[in-house]
């Protein structure tokens, strides 16, 4: 058990909205399965939509006939509460309103500098470098 779930409540249900979110630009694929190369959707200027929830559906769930069941963002922020807010954004991240509106099953928030250090261990020697 972690957080309170089983390790089969962890599993996030593809396909999955992965999303990079910083305060300036947001980034978007999908990924149909654990082999799948992202689906990769074009990068946009956060300034340039009223809110997250209007960025996915313009950009994303409009542009595709692959309904992903759950989203994985890492966002530009502290993570804490049911409302995120980003650093140099006026965007708020509201996980439940996003299952509500956009129909995931799903959606796991974390930390954008916290999504690069889960990244390490999926990186090929060739682009690590050692320190000291």
């Amino acid at each position: 058990m972690v957080n309170g779930r089983s390790e089969t409540e962890m599993r996030i249900p593809f396909p999955v909205l992965i999303a990079d979110i910083g305060g300036t630009n947001a980034r978007f694929a999908i990924v149909v399965d654990s082999n799948a190369e992202p689906k990769r959707f074009p990068s946009i200027k956060t300034a340039d939509y009223p809110t997250l929830d209007a960025a996915v559906q313009a950009v994303v769930l409009d542009k595709t006939s692959i309904m992903p069941r759950s989203a994985v963002l890492a966002v530009a922020g502290p993570i804490d509460g049911d409302e995120i807010d980003l650093t140099n954004c006026d965007w708020v991240v509201r996980p439940k309103r996003m299952i509500e509106t956009l129909g995931f099953d799903d959606v796991l928030v974390m930390n954008d500098y916290e999504a690069q250090a889960l990244a390490v261990v999926a990186l090929d020697t060739a682009h690590l470098r050692p320190v000291g």
